[in-house]
């Protein structure tokens, strides 16, 4: 199985991001903003105390929704496509079959995640290293049932997914310059990063859809 060039990925990120630095930017403050204002609720609650419990249960949803609108954003600049930034609340205007199927499959997820790091912390890792792509696999195949979405990322990432822990390694400096800069470079960190992430998921979906589908156990 050919391994995908992840110096290569973050260069090819680099340069669709030209010319794009300033609206990616914007579009990840326009992010921290809408999540700031979903969690504010949170600080009329005291530390540790129930109402606050209860509402990060309710929370959590939002924050679903709205951080695939922030793949579904850098997804279309990975394509070369227009980025509008009502791309950011995709997850809430796609219709409720959407949403619920994006809240039904994360829960899924992470149930199988946490059995698997029950036997030991490396197979849950993973695990979810192997669930990584299912945002992208929801905005493309949105008619896809839940575990049909598991499944599909799960193969995809077979054999795949040391290289997508390489490329996480390469931004380290990244995140370390954006912590340096009391989160500031995080404006322009988050949005090579997460193209990037776009666009390791473009060439494994080519190279994927090139070969026979490799069956793994979701």
């Amino acid at each position: 199985m050919d391994a995908l060039d992840t110096a290569k990925i973050k260069e090819t990120a680099w340069e669709k991001l030209s010319g794009k630095w300033s609206q990616a930017a914007v579009a990840i403050l326009v992010f921290l903003l809408i999540s700031i204002v979903i969690d504010i609720p949170s600080t009329f609650f005291e530390k540790d105390s129930t109402g606050k419990s209860v509402w990060n249960i309710i929370e959590t949803p939002f924050a679903l929704g709205l951080d695939i609108g922030l793949y579904a954003y850098f997804l279309n600049l990975a394509r070369n496509k227009e980025t509008p930034l009502k791309r950011l609340i995709v997850g809430f205007t796609s219709g409720w079959g959407f949403y619920f199927n994006l809240i039904c499959t994360q829960i899924l997820a992470l149930l199988f995640i946490c059995l698997w790091a029950l036997l030991f912390i490396i197979p849950g890792v993973m695990k979810a290293f192997s669930y990584s792509l299912v945002y992208f696999i929801i905005l493309d195949h949105p008619e896809y049932s839940h575990l049909e979405i598991l499944r599909k990322s799960s193969d995809m990432m077979y054999g795949h997914r040391m290289e997508l822990f390489v490329l996480c390694l390469r931004f380290i400096p990244w995140i370390l310059l954006g912590i340096v800069t009391c989160g500031i470079g995080f404006l322009w960190a988050c949005p090579y990063i997460t193209t990037a992430f776009c666009e390791f998921y473009l060439q494994l979906k080519a190279k994927y859809e090139d070969s026979p589908e490799v069956v793994t156990n979701a």
